[in-house]
């Protein structure tokens, strides 16, 4: 009976350990936040010449510009809700073409209209502009 309590027990402490998943996934594609639902054409990296990079997830928009430090868009939208400001996001999805805009400061300053010119490159005008290829 103890060995099937000790056996119970050592399986139980295993099966609720954290893994060794990445932090940085975790937090940016937390199905918490639920702010965003760009289309799948979509989903993956995209970088442009003077090195701005653009993840999107089937949630969420994971940026950084100039190699500064990644920006997450539910991370930004999160911390206004807590801050008890609206973010009034507005997002717009066809075939081809997706916008997607917030509040930042009370202002539309995240703006991204994006689109599809290939299967592996997109045109965006807003914060970032320029075209952009899929790694």
């Amino acid at each position: 009976m103890k060995k099937l309590i000790l056996l119970f027990a050592l399986i139980l402490i295993t099966s609720c350990s954290k893994d060794d998943t990445n932090y940085e996934q975790d937090i940016f594609n937390d199905d918490n936040y639920m702010y965003f639902d760009p289309p799948a054409w979509l989903w993956g990296t995209w970088t442009n010449i003077q090195g701005d990079k653009i993840t999107f997830t089937r949630n969420n928009l994971i940026f950084s510009e100039y190699g500064n430090p990644i920006n997450s868009a539910n991370e930004e939208i999160a911390y206004y809700e807590k801050s008890f400001v609206n973010p009034n996001i507005q997002e717009t999805a066809y075939a081809n073409y997706y916008s997607l805009k917030y509040n930042y400061d009370n202002d539309y300053r995240m703006r991204f209209n994006i689109i599809q010119v290939s299967e592996r490159m997109i045109d965006i005008s807003g914060l970032f502009t320029g075209t952009f290829t899929k790694n």
